[in-house]
């Protein structure tokens, strides 16, 4: 059975202080120890109560004089009531911040602590500063200009020459080898790795104190531990690249290529479509036919910087016909650029 010592109480009436916990009355005013009052240990006694009157049961208070009275006694000791009609006892009476187990003391940072987390502040507060700096920022400038392009594909049917890992259906077969493909990671060996690895070790006892609610503290000894590291040996895998060949194909096809092109551009807004003078469809091409390929189109606002020079921001067709010379306009950039991210 573990070791009882005991707790001590203040009389808030005549203010003498450390009364031992088995007075349930103050020994020099006579009041009663009331609802509330929370024993104390003090740092400097140990007191240790004998096996015979040791006790674990908290104090119960009387409904009728709030006196605390020894879970032992059947009826009240100031005024006599009986203990069954009683409803609270020493720990429902405390106060909320008194109820509440005592913080442990925080142990103090040793200088490697410290240095470390120095060493994460910093780079916290350089990652920090990187995110401000690069983080888009939005700014207004008016409209100074327009500018647009445009450009039509001219495509020509033609044989070429081609390779690929799937032979379509219309082309002219050459010639086909193993080639690597790809390569996949297949496990090799593993090699012997040292590591730091934590561990918490027992580093002695320290003595901790519960508070039984009747003046009496139950005292026990608990294990202390410390952290410390140790090398640990492991296995770690290496793989190797193992190629994997498949079939590659390589032949003659006949196909559109793109040959050219026919742009146009100006610094308005009236675009407008070059001229190619060729069909965008040919049903049954043959080699050498021409035609229309893909369209492509951009669409810019001119604004000015700080500086005075030009900047170009895109937009659709619909948003760019949209606006005016002199608009204000919003656009997204870095802290300390004008240039407009697209």
């Amino acid at each position: 059975m573990s070791d009882h010592v005991w707790g001590y109480w203040d009389c808030p009436y005549c203010d003498t202080k450390g009364i031992r916990g088995d007075n349930k009355s103050c020994p020099n005013c006579g009041a009663p120890v009331l609802p509330g009052t929370k024993f104390y240990l003090k740092n400097d006694v140990r007191e240790y109560v004998e096996e015979s009157q040791k006790n674990t049961q908290a104090n119960w208070i009387c409904e009728y004089c709030d006196s605390q009275n020894d879970a032992r006694d059947e009826f009240c000791r100031n005024c006599g009531s009986p203990r069954e009609e009683a409803h609270r006892d020493y720990f429902s009476a405390l106060p909320p911040e008194a109820a509440a187990p005592p913080v442990p003391p925080k142990k103090k940072k040793t200088g490697k602590a410290v240095k470390r987390l120095k060493k994460l502040g910093i780079v916290l507060a350089l990652i920090a500063f990187i995110v401000w700096l690069f983080m888009p920022i939005t700014r207004t400038a008016a409209v100074a200009g327009f500018e647009w392009e445009r450009s039509i594909a001219v495509e020509e049917y033609k044989n070429v020459d081609e390779s690929d890992w799937t032979l379509p259906s219309n082309a002219n077969l050459h010639y086909s080898k193993e080639e690597i493909h790809h390569y996949n990671q297949v496990l090799d060996h593993y090699e012997t790795k040292t590591r730091k690895v934590a561990k918490k070790v027992q580093d002695g006892y320290e003595t901790k104190h519960k508070d039984l609610g009747n003046g009496q503290f139950e005292e026990k000894k608990v294990p202390r531990y410390k952290t410390v590291y140790e090398n640990e040996t492991y296995k770690e895998p290496v793989y190797r690249q193992v190629p994997v060949y498949k079939t590659k194909y390589y032949y003659d096809i006949d196909k559109w290529v793109e040959i050219s092109s026919v742009p146009t551009s100006g610094k308005d807004q009236k675009p407008f479509w070059g001229e190619t003078g060729l069909p965008d469809n040919v049903p049954s091409p043959q080699l050498g036919d021409r035609r229309e390929g893909a369209r492509t189109q951009k669409y810019y606002a001119i604004i000015k910087d700080k500086k005075g020079e030009e900047k170009k921001i895109e937009y659709s067709q619909d948003e760019w016909s949209s606006l005016k010379l002199g608009d204000t306009i919003k656009y997204k950039t870095f802290r300390f650029s004008d240039n407009p991210l697209q």
